[in-house]
């Protein structure tokens, strides 16, 4: 359609909005005698105005929020909600009231969701979203909320999530320059969260800056699912005992941000993942170009924007600009586009195009307001020289051959990686003959071993944090002959790993965590008491054992304390991340407390926000931060230690089977 085209189908459009409802169709004969495809458009634009309504402009089931909360009185201070107390309110959202407020019971702060009156008189509005959230819950992800809880005490209905302390996307987007890799970094936590929900059957349909937060630690989170929807699946299909039951959504309603929306939520079609790409495609152009990719002076002139019109190119020299800045162009085109069979099909599709962008040399690049590389803002990378695909596929066969030398010498020299379930590359000798430098090698080998069974994103650490597990090792071989030896407590461990691995896999918590947190805790005595008052086989002290269904006269029970362990553990991961970098982060908070490493890392942030977050990372910087952690950071290390030992046992000289073999028997 040509610019003069659409702008007589806008014009006819906007008259057609100022005249009442039963005038239009006059009007269009009017107006439109001898032009049939013109009267088409501008009558479709204004059924999709209808259909939409006024509540589309809001945010995510703003619409009924009018109902919903009506003259809701809001809640004081201190009132006690189910286990919660309330603190203070902290916003008001298209569906509730939101208040700071303390879970008693797991001592932690949450963020209560006040949902208004209606949903106690509208029971299968409730039970589809009751449905609906208890799906989300069961999500455990880094870069989606967690949902703790839903549920009803005095009549006030309410959910529980976690308490997200940091700034949504749109103060980002409107703050100071954000560089590329800023950018790419924010939307490959955001695809990640997608690719998770949509994996689970869940999408979310209101992808919008307002509900992607970044925490003062930098980790992103997607919020408000309250207007997800569970992915129908077709009869065919066959579902996995874990995913969520199938949903259904009433035909012809639209809910959403409007200049989020996809054109088939629009048109009131069924709506797949694919929707949450194209929102996703709309907050990506917004952080490269601060702008809309679809703004309109009228809420009419936004959908027909979204319906009729491409969105501006991110710079106006786009077809000479450098590589890089054309693969942008094309992920957000491709994101955009109106026909969603020509989308990305998955989250995970466009997430790996981001990520083959962030290593094109444009990441220290910022993103000035209104385009993404103006003529002028680095001449550098402007005339960077494009390759052309013969000297590319030159390069590629030089990679190739030098990749498989190194690999080869690699492999010569050290394994420096290594594959979970591998079997030690290095020769069998006992650790106690071995040198010095054997030994530190030997620990960095395995320590990336441990690694690897600790989830994705292995780092190889700096030698002061090998020399630091080597100290922890050597003391445990110093205990070889002592009594009782140091194969006591591994011996001990091998009829209790069954009980212990069974909760850790049911929460997709990797088995080497739950194996070893007993052999530094209580070296696998099952009611060992400390003389601060810790129990059991993870030494939990009674108060917090209680908070996770374990009672007092129940802590020696190591079913029990496994369990509450798993899920004290699930928590954690659901703050801080799941990949081996977050992990370590969870050890460390399993010791210190989830508190104390949010301050570390926020205080590391002040002293280099680029940093990455992990416990190798802050025991580098230990020397800036304060508070414990710079007396007792030693404890990841002797995790790595006691794992280190235990899946060596030849090189130890213990009785036992590497015991993580033990798991599944």
């Amino acid at each position: 359609m040509t610019p003069e085209r659409w702008q007589h189908v806008e014009e006819i459009f906007q008259a057609a909005l100022d005249r009442p409802p039963q005038q239009r169709a006059a009007f269009f004969a009017e107006a439109c005698p001898h032009d049939d495809e013109l009267k088409q458009e501008a009558t479709s634009l204004i059924e999709a105005y209808e259909q939409a309504g006024d509540f589309i402009e809001d945010s995510a089931l703003e619409h009924d929020a009018r109902v919903l909360l009506g003259h809701q009185s809001l809640i004081a201070g201190g009132r006690q909600i189910d286990r919660y107390t309330v603190i203070d309110r902290i916003g008001r959202g298209g569906m509730a009231e939101v208040y700071l407020a303390h879970d008693e019971r797991l001592d932690r702060n949450v963020a209560l969701k006040i949902l208004p009156h209606y949903f106690t008189t509208d029971e299968p509005q409730l039970r589809r979203f009751q449905v609906e959230a208890r799906a989300v819950s069961a999500l455990n992800h880094t870069n989606i909320i967690t949902i703790f809880d839903v549920g009803q005490s005095e009549g006030i209905r309410f959910i529980a999530t976690e308490y997200i302390d940091g700034r949504d996307l749109r103060e980002l987007i409107t703050g100071p320059d954000l560089k590329l890799h800023e950018v790419i970094d924010l939307m490959v936590h955001l695809l990640s969260g997608l690719d998770a929900a949509h994996a689970a059957g869940i999408v979310h349909r209101d992808v919008k800056p307002e509900n992607i937060m970044v925490r003062n630690d930098g980790v992103v989170k997607i919020l408000d699912f309250g207007v997800a929807k569970l992915l129908e699946r077709n009869a065919s299909d066959e579902p996995s005992p874990a995913a969520p039951k199938r949903a259904e959504t009433e035909v012809g309603v639209i809910v959403g941000t409007i200049g989020y929306m996809s054109p088939e939520q629009l048109h009131c079609l069924t709506v797949d993942r694919r929707t949450d790409i194209w929102s996703a495609g709309v907050v990506l152009y917004e952080l490269l170009t601060r702008r809309s990719p679809f703004a309109g002076v009228s809420r009419a002139d936004t959908i027909a924007a979204i319906l009729e019109r491409e969105p501006p190119p991110l710079s106006e020299g786009i077809a000479t600009a450098p590589r890089p800045l054309m693969e942008l162009q094309r992920i957000v085109g491709r994101a955009l586009q109106k026909d969603r069979d020509r989308r990305y099909q998955d989250a995970e599709e466009m997430l790996c195009d981001l990520k083959a962008v962030a290593s094109s040399g444009l990441n220290q690049v910022p993103v000035p307001s209104g385009l993404v590389l103006p003529p002028g803002v680095s001449g550098a990378l402007r005339h960077q020289p494009l390759i052309n695909r013969s000297r590319l596929l030159g390069l590629a066969v030089v990679a190739i051959v030098l990749v498989l030398a190194g690999a080869f010498l690699y492999r010569r020299i050290a394994m420096r990686t290594v594959d979970p379930n591998a079997v030690s590359s290095v020769p069998v000798k006992a650790y106690a003959q071995m040198s010095t430098a054997e030994r530190l090698a030997f620990i960095d080998q395995q320590q990336q071993r441990i690694s690897a069974m600790m989830g994705d994103r292995p780092e190889k650490i700096d030698e002061e944090s090998v020399r630091m597990i080597k100290a922890y090792v050597d003391k445990y071989v110093a205990r070889a002959n002592s009594v009782p030896p140091l194969s006591a407590a591994y011996t001990r461990a091998v009829p209790q790993i069954p009980k212990v691995a069974r909760p850790f896999a049911e929460r997709r918590i990797p088995i080497v965590i739950g194996i070893y947190l007993p052999m530094i805790e209580s070296a696998y005595h099952p009611c060992l008491e400390n003389n601060i008052g810790a129990k059991g086989l993870f030494q939990f002290m009674p108060d917090t054992a209680e908070r996770y269904g374990v009672s007092r006269a129940e802590m020696c029970d190591v079913d029990k304390m496994s369990s509450a362990a798993a899920r004290y553990i699930a928590d954690r991961m659901a703050e801080m991340g799941d990949d081996s970098q977050s992990m370590t982060l969870v050890l460390l908070s399993f010791n210190h407390g989830d508190n104390a490493v949010r301050d570390a890392l926020r205080r590391l942030r002040e002293v280099d926000n680029t940093a990455p977050r992990d416990f190798w990372t802050l025991y580098a910087n230990r020397e800036k931060l304060d508070g414990p952690f710079r007396t007792e950071a030693g404890y990841v290390h002797n995790f790595f230690a006691a794992a280190i030992i235990g899946e060596n046992p030849t090189t130890f000289e213990l009785p036992t089977p590497p015991l993580t073999s033990l798991a599944g028997k």
